[in-house]
């Protein structure tokens, strides 16, 4: 512990007039040694053990002087067979006991100082992997913005990653309708807790209510030590003591243009929030509105090739009537299945958009091969083949249409290698391609045609089947006539588009 200065000086003094008045004590006892002389040893241990190395000596320089024969000049009486120990043995003791203190005293000073050093870096390291830890979670949340994730995929891995890091129970991100995306939260076992927060809130929070309300109103980020006294509380509280949270923090987002959310996090216990925590939520939210912000851009533009494309196809659709819908059913069909599959959301819309565009390329096919009502002859087939070829050029040629090229080259190959443009067989295949041939067969055989009526789903099922393992991928048969007979049974209405199947051209041969 340091003393201020003053208090400092007002010691030093003490310890030397204590030393002369015990000096004072020998001269009145009269004889050297005297049996005040041990009085010495206190203010001299109070200068060794409080003072620098030089205070101590003064010290001692004067109780030796005290205890010397120089008092025989005061009129002391000291006999002669003390006379050596007078002048060597005090003096020798006093010195070594105040440099042994000396000494003792700034071991133990390097020791305290030693132990806050030790203290401060273990502080700086706690800080330091707190940041590393952050550092990874930013990375992590970085990465999905890159990453072709679906936005839910995208929440999952950001409130997983910011309740890890934070050292939460669970982490939701808010919107201002009231509506809490709590359902990727790791609050409880899967669904639990948004089973919990529909109970309670079927019609969403009241807006403005709790951390994340205060935080999207006032656009700061805030916290509370204890939500159940808390007056920002009101029906929350009791979502609270269901889902077991006590304490909360919320950081304000802007989840679309000029709509505010908030990223909040939510403990067990009652607990404060230093300021070095809720200033790393804030970070953590920055980073959550830029991830947000670039997945609904993402798919924004996504959306917006997709339905480019649709127009283009059922533009080239419009010169047969009797295909209608052709390409738009084939993308819903061809989804669908790559689902099953569990394909990445990504491929599954570049599967999408190639079912979409797989017959583009009959814009170079005249009208009065593509409306021919008859069988094809040899030489038309052949310009009717070119149709892949074409497709696929235009693919190449336009950017956002690029990823679909191999559909659109390949959806023509068949398994056993018999198919065209290239006679590739098997897995050499594009998968997505494979997808599309079994949905485009179908779709030819359930609909109308000039030259035919359409065929009973079971019955087209069954040419799929028989025709699995040399027409068509075996796996991918039996996902979709799985798919098409479970829709039987339970109607559903799926985002993109009808149902049914196409593809094909129906005078093409099976």
């Amino acid at each position: 512990m340091r003393f201020p200065p003053a208090l400092r000086v007002l010691e030093a003094s003490a310890s030397f007039g204590a030393i002369l008045v015990v000096g004072g004590l020998v001269v009145l006892d009269g004889d050297i040694p005297s049996a005040f002389t041990i009085l010495f040893f206190m203010p001299i241990i109070a200068l060794a053990y409080r003072f620098p190395q030089p205070a101590g000596v003064m010290g001692v320089a004067l109780a030796t002087v005290f205890s010397s024969p120089a008092m025989t000049l005061a009129g002391a009486e000291i006999e002669d067979s003390v006379m050596p120990v007078l002048w060597l043995g005090w003096p020798a003791v006093y010195l070594f006991l105040a440099v042994s203190l000396n000494q003792w005293a700034s071991l133990q000073e390097q020791r305290r100082h030693l132990e806050q050093t030790r203290e401060h870096l273990d502080d700086v390291s706690a800080r330091n992997r707190q940041r590393e830890e952050e550092l990874d979670t930013l990375s992590s949340i970085h990465k999905t913005i890159v990453t072709d994730r679906d936005e839910t995929a995208v929440i999952a891995e950001i409130t997983r990653r910011v309740a890890e890091v934070c050292g939460a129970k669970a982490c939701s991100i808010s919107s201002p309708d009231g509506q809490t995306d709590i359902a990727h939260a790791p609050f409880l076992p899967d669904g639990t807790a948004e089973d919990l927060f529909r109970q309670v809130f079927p019609n969403g929070v009241p807006p403005g209510e709790g951390v994340a309300g205060w935080a999207m109103v006032h656009r700061r980020v805030t916290a509370s030590s204890n939500v159940f006294r808390d007056p920002r509380y009101d029906r929350l509280r009791e979502f609270a003591a269901l889902v077991g949270y006590v304490s909360a923090a919320a950081a304000p987002v802007e989840l679309d243009e000029g709509k505010p959310g908030a990223l909040v996090i939510f403990y067990p216990e009652e607990r404060e929030f230093p300021q070095e925590e809720l200033d790393r939520l804030e970070r953590l939210a920055r980073q959550t509105e830029i991830a947000l912000r670039s997945v609904r851009q993402r798919e924004s533009l996504s959306r917006f090739a997709f339905d480019t494309a649709l127009a283009l196809t059922e533009a080239i659709e419009s010169r047969d009537p009797y295909t209608g819908d052709h390409c738009r059913r084939l993308a819903g069909h061809a989804a669908q299945i790559a689902e099953r599959l569990m394909l990445p959301p990504a491929e599954i819309e570049v599967v999408r958009l190639g079912a979409a565009l797989h017959d583009m390329g009959k814009i170079v096919v005249p009208d009065s091969i593509l409306k021919k009502p008859d069988k094809l002859t040899p030489e038309e087939y052949a310009i009717v083949k070119q149709h892949c070829y074409s497709g696929g050029q235009i693919c190449k040629k336009v950017g956002f249409l690029m990823s679909a090229y191999p559909i659109v080259y390949h959806h023509h190959e068949r398994w056993d290698g018999k198919g065209y443009p290239d006679g590739i067989a098997g897995e050499r295949i594009p998968l997505g391609a494979r997808i599309v041939a079994v949905v485009d067969a179908y779709d030819a055989m359930t609909t109308d045609r000039p030259y035919r009526a359409s065929m009973e789903l079971a019955a087209a099922e069954s040419i799929l089947r028989d025709g699995a393992g040399s027409q068509w991928d075996p796996q991918i048969v039996r996902v979709f006539v799985e798919t098409v007979k479970e829709q039987r049974r339970v109607p559903v209405t799926h985002e993109h588009g009808g149902h049914g199947g196409e593809s094909h051209d129906e005078r093409l041969p099976y």
